[in-house]
């Protein structure tokens, strides 16, 4: 399929090569839900259908296909798969993947890098079509540590909670702690989210929840943590003081949806 694809590029009338491309996969995927039948669910995707269509993904992003890895997740999307589906279902699966490739070096830092770059542009480019919930349900402030070089799961948890309702700043990494503790108090969230991808950056997480709530004190809310660091070191989120950690997007989500948020002072 692949050999024919590379030969219709090169005949189809003057089109971007990377719309053809992307419409090329379109059809193929298209073809192999053809001969395999309905969805076995009878929703937008089986679950048969769409491990494959998570393995096409994670074949693009290794590839660096910007184009065709942003055609399948909106095809998705066009089925009937919600954004927090996506990234539950597809993105976070494909990325978790991708670090494995690299720790059994198969792929390279340089590989896991590009893949990372596409998923990140996949989750840019599907980020305005995130339908927002009318009723506010919390307040989010997420970010990495200084020295923290990894966010792209602090990104899909913003992601994912304002389009459940959440009023989120989401920070990104590597950021100076006093910048981080001014955006807490102005934002005057629930919950800090605070990710770390290495065990040598837990010292930093503990001194940034020990700033944020001697800085707050009362009005201190609730630390969230996650990321590798934690899944490699599973008590470290109590040695350091926080409230709960997580080990992956759903249980990230599991645990901000499903506890109402602490009251405020002025809602005392």
């Amino acid at each position: 399929l692949e050999q024919i694809e590379r030969e219709l590029l090169t005949r189809l009338p003057a089109v971007a090569p990377e719309q053809g491309e992307a419409d090329l996969r379109a059809a193929f995927q298209a073809g192999f839900r053809a001969c395999d039948g309905p969805a076995e669910d009878g929703g937008p995707a089986g679950p048969g259908e769409l491990e494959r269509t998570k393995n096409l993904f994670l074949q693009a992003i290794l590839r660096g296909e910007r184009a065709a890895a942003l055609g399948i997740a909106r095809e998705l999307l066009g089925e009937g798969l919600s954004l927090p589906e996506l990234y539950l279902d597809v993105l976070e699966p494909c990325q978790y993947e991708v670090g494995r490739l690299w720790e059994s070096n198969v792929i390279t830092v340089a590989e896991e890098h590009m893949a990372t770059a596409v998923t990140q542009f996949v989750m840019a480019q599907c980020y305005p079509l995130v339908e927002r919930s009318g009723e506010l349900l919390g307040r989010m402030v997420l970010t990495g540590v200084e020295g923290e070089m990894h966010q792209i799961g602090a990104n899909m948890i913003a992601d994912v909670l304002e389009a459940k309702g959440w009023d989120v700043r989401f920070l990104g990494t590597n950021i100076p702690h006093e910048g981080i503790v001014r955006v807490v108090e102005d934002h005057r969230p629930d919950w800090v989210g605070i990710s770390a991808a290495l065990v040598s950056n837990l010292p930093r997480v503990g001194r940034l929840i020990d700033e944020v709530r001697e800085r707050l004190d009362a009005a201190s809310p609730r630390i969230i943590v996650g990321g590798g660091a934690f899944r490699h070191a599973p008590g470290a989120w109590k040695e350091i003081g926080a409230d709960a950690a997580a080990n992956d997007l759903r249980q990230a989500i599991a645990i901000l949806c499903s506890e109402a948020p602490p009251a405020r002072p002025d809602q005392r």
